[in-house]
C-alpha cells in the first residue's frame, strides 16, 4: 500500500516536471526557457514564423488597458507599424516600419457564354482607395501547345477602388476580353512586375510581354459557349483580405463592380 501511495505522489510531480519547458513545434525545448517556439516542426521541410498580437488601430491597443502588473506585454499596431512594448506606464517603441499595402487582385472573370457574348470583362479587388492608374492587363492567348502570346494592346485601368464597407472594394472593366483569351497578366506599371499571371483553360508558358518566360496559374475553372448561362461569371469566394484567402468558382451570377455574394473582404 505504501508503494501505491509513494507511486501516486511521484508521478504528478515528474509530470510538472516534464511541462517545465513548453515546446511548440519542438519536443526538446531549451531546458533554460519557460517555452521555445521552433521554425519548424518537420525537420526543416518547412517553417514558419512568429506573429505577435496584432491590432489595426492605437485607439484598439490602448481598450487594452493594462497595468503596472502587465510590464513587458507586446504588442503590434497596424496602424502605425510600431512594435511595442509595454513599460508599466506607457506603450514604448522597439521599432517602427512601413507596412506596405496588400497587393490587388483578379476577383472576377467573364469571357464566353451561351449565345451572344455579353458582358466579357474583368474586376479588380484591393484596399479601398488604390489608384489603378499604375496598373494595366496584358491579355494573352493560348496556341494548344501550352504556349502564349500577347492579343492586343495593354488594358491600362484607371480610377480608384471604392470602399465597399470594410476598407476593401471593387472595380470592374467591361466589355474588354475576347473567347480566345485564355490569360491575363495584371501588371504594376512603375515597377514592371507581374502581380499575376493567371489562365482559365490550362497553363500557359507566356513567350513575349511583361510575363514572357513565365507559367500561369490555371484557376481551375473556366467557361464555354455551349454551357456558360449568360449573366455569370468566374468568381472568388470565400474570406479575407488576400488574393491566396480565395478560391475561384464558376456559374455565379455576375457581380462586376461589388462583393461577389459568397465573399467576405475583411
Amino acid at each position: 500500500m505504501k508503494k501505491v501511495v509513494l507511486t501516486l505522489i511521484i508521478l504528478p510531480l515528474s509530470i510538472l516536471s516534464s511541462l517545465s519547458q513548453v515546446g511548440i513545434g519542438t519536443v526538446t525545448p531549451s531546458p533554460r526557457s519557460a517555452m521555445e517556439i521552433s521554425s519548424t516542426s518537420n525537420g526543416g521541410v518547412t517553417y514558419g514564423g512568429f506573429l505577435p498580437p496584432r491590432v489595426s488601430t492605437v485607439a484598439q491597443r490602448n481598450s487594452i488597458s493594462p497595468g503596472f502588473s502587465d510590464i513587458g506585454m507586446l504588442l503590434f499596431v497596424e496602424a502605425t507599424g510600431c512594435l511595442q512594448l509595454w513599460d508599466g506606464d506607457s506603450w514604448e517603441n522597439i521599432t517602427c516600419v512601413t507596412v506596405a499595402t496588400p497587393e490587388i487582385w483578379i476577383n472576377e472573370i467573364h469571357y464566353d457564354n451561351v449565345g451572344a457574348d455579353t458582358g466579357e470583362g474583368f474586376e479588380i479587388a484591393g484596399v479601398a482607395g488604390t489608384n489603378l492608374s499604375d496598373y494595366q492587363m496584358i491579355r494573352y492567348s493560348g496556341n494548344g501547345g501550352g504556349f502564349a502570346t500577347t492579343t492586343g494592346t495593354p488594358i491600362n485601368l484607371s480610377g480608384f477602388i471604392p470602399d465597399e464597407g470594410t476598407g476593401f472594394g471593387t472595380l470592374a472593366t467591361l466589355n474588354t476580353l475576347q473567347n480566345d483569351d485564355e490569360g491575363l497578366a495584371l501588371v504594376k506599371i512603375s515597377t514592371g512586375n507581374v502581380i499575376q499571371f493567371l489562365s482559365y483553360e490550362d497553363s500557359l508558358i507566356a513567350t513575349d510581354g511583361p510575363a514572357m518566360g513565365m507559367t500561369s496559374e490555371d484557376i481551375g475553372v473556366s467557361e464555354s459557349n455551349t454551357t456558360t448561362p449568360t449573366g455569370t461569371s468566374m468568381q472568388l469566394v470565400g474570406t479575407g483580405s488576400e488574393y491566396v484567402d480565395f478560391t475561384w468558382t464558376t456559374g455565379s451570377v455576375a457581380s462586376f463592380g461589388v462583393i461577389n455574394a459568397s465573399q467576405v473582404l475583411n
